[in-house]
């Protein structure tokens, strides 16, 4: 039977750090740069200590795992990307007080040793695009927020005129994107089913369900809809302990930012205009919960909504999700 080793790599923009863990404890370091000669130096690093196949570790920091972890999965490597927040918790629990790069590897190694988190699957190519598609686009109307503040507050005429001429671009630049955005998705019959079929959902318009269908994981990467909200970061996290602890109740935030941005105003509309919803609420209001407590459960429904939804590949029927009095504006 061929031996997995274990490989714990700590990501940077430019380089990452590697430690392999074998089965008896022993730890081989190497650090490299976070580009396609890097990953070829891993694979020659890797044929230099005899090790055919490993269990990649590393955490899901910005965008710069990304690249790394398709050229080992490519290369049937078993892949995990793991949330920082339990690599942080892992290491307070290990009692570890220094903080380098070479450290940071090689608890990522006993932490995957440790725990064997669940392998990752990447996004099809097709999600990818669209993904990079929608971040974009985000980009571009947060640019052009910042640069409509600048001109409402300047008086200088030369600036004025330079950023209502970057304002122009700006909005070409929005339509150009967007209309790329909407022939991908005529383009995917996956996506533009699943498009669809989330807009079905109460609160979820174009915009959204494009964002969702561009985030979201494959849907039978998740077990069970609780799973898929914890991904999201929208479960709720309890501090109590003893008879003298009650701190308030919050969302956890432990997972896709993205994700949690692009369901709060669907959240919202569903309080304010589907009556199931806004019960809900009311009820939670009634029991002393704060606002974003209100929110974060709403936006916890929508996600059990929207994996339901992915999963049957079935329009949102609200009598079925919410009982049979469920109002058909819901």
């Amino acid at each position: 039977m061929r031996m997995m080793y274990i490989l714990g790599i700590d990501v940077a923009k430019q380089t990452f750090d590697a430690t392999v863990q074998t089965a008896t404890g022993i730890h081989h370091y190497q650090a490299f740069p976070n580009t396609p000669e890097g990953f070829a130096q891993l694979n020659t690093w890797l044929t230099q200590l005899g090790i055919r196949q490993v269990h990649a570790c590393m955490e899901a920091t910005n965008i710069y795992w990304e690249a790394l972890s398709m050229w080992l999965y490519e290369r049937g490597h078993t892949v995990s990307v793991v949330n920082p927040a339990r690599i942080k918790g892992y290491a307070q629990v290990q009692m570890q007080r220094n903080k380098t790069d070479k450290l940071d590897s090689a608890i990522i190694a006993s932490f995957c040793a440790t725990h064997k988190p669940d392998a990752w699957q990447p996004m099809s190519e097709a999600q990818r695009q669209l993904r990079d598609l929608v971040r974009y686009r985000d980009d571009l109307l947060q640019t052009r927020l910042q640069q409509q503040h600048r001109l409402r507050d300047t008086t200088n005429a030369v600036v004025r005129q330079s950023l209502e001429a970057l304002l122009t671009v700006i909005a070409t630049q929005l339509e150009e994107v967007q209309e790329a955005i909407d022939k991908h998705i005529k383009a995917h019959k996956e996506l533009r089913t699943n498009v669809q079929l989330l807009t079905s959902i109460v609160g979820i318009g174009q915009i959204t369900a494009m964002k969702l269908v561009a985030e979201f994981a494959a849907i039978d990467q998740y077990d069970s809809a609780r799973s898929a909200a914890a991904d999201t970061g929208v479960t709720p996290s309890h501090d109590e302990s003893g008879t003298s602890v009650r701190r308030r109740s919050r969302m956890s935030n432990m997972g896709n930012v993205n994700l949690r941005a692009a369901l709060y105003w669907p959240a919202i509309t569903a309080m304010t205009h589907c009556p199931s919803f806004k019960a809900c609420a009311a009820r939670l209001l009634a029991n002393n919960k704060p606002n974003n407590v209100i929110i974060g459960a709403v936006m916890r429904k929508l996600v059990h909504i929207i994996y339901g939804v992915l999963k049957h590949q079935t329009p949102y029927d609200p009598a079925k999700v919410l009982g049979p009095s469920a109002s058909t504006s819901c």
